[in-house]
């Protein structure tokens, strides 16, 4: 904590520390003073004008949300095809293959929920390139949904999608309800 002499009182919490100003200048100068004080926390978090911390902006954040509004009826290793988009920054996420694929490293989030059709069974992976990481299993009477939810470091160019495991006939299933969806965006650079 620390104290400046002559300036108004002003209380600001960052990092845990609460910093104490108290003066006599004008309401001008104040502000003024109080402006430049922000802008470099601001910098110095990287969360202001040119600041050089992990904050993405909007348009350069690879992130996507793509989901189904029909069922699927996936073959043996068939990759599941989320064909409808709700978000897709810097096209990373291809309907026509079911991929993702990381346009700069980092740390991912990605997330799943895919339901089965009523009384079946279904079988799905989360792959990275060519390894699984996560597995969903559904069985049993009624509609039932399978979840994914991991994070994870990747290169530049890396894939990450949803295939079937190795049975045929499984199906996805969605409705103009949008019951089965994929998300994913960078956490941190």
């Amino acid at each position: 904590m620390f104290i400046l002499q002559h300036l108004p009182i002003i209380c600001l919490v960052l990092s845990g520390q609460i910093c104490v100003v108290t003066s006599s200048c004008n309401a001008k100068l104040e502000n003024s003073l109080f402006d430049d004080l922000i802008g470099m926390m601001l910098k110095l978090k990287g969360t202001g004008h040119g600041g050089q911390g992990n904050i993405s902006t909007k348009k350069d954040t690879p992130a996507f949300t793509a989901y189904r509004n029909t069922q699927q009826t996936l073959s043996s290793n068939a990759i599941v095809k989320f064909d409808k988009l709700w978000t897709n920054n810097l096209n990373a996420y291809d309907v026509t293959t079911g991929v993702f694929t990381a346009s700069m490293p980092g740390l991912y989030h990605f997330s799943a929920v895919v339901m089965s059709v009523d009384g079946k069974s279904l079988f799905l992976h989360l792959w990275h390139n060519d390894t699984t990481t996560a597995g969903s299993y559904t069985k049993g009477d009624g509609y039932k949904t399978g979840t994914f939810d991991v994070v994870l470091n990747l290169k530049k160019g890396d894939r990450i999608y949803i295939r079937c495991k190795s049975h045929d006939g499984q199906k996805i299933f969605s409705n103009d309800h949008n019951y089965s969806t994929f998300s994913g965006y960078l956490i941190a650079k």
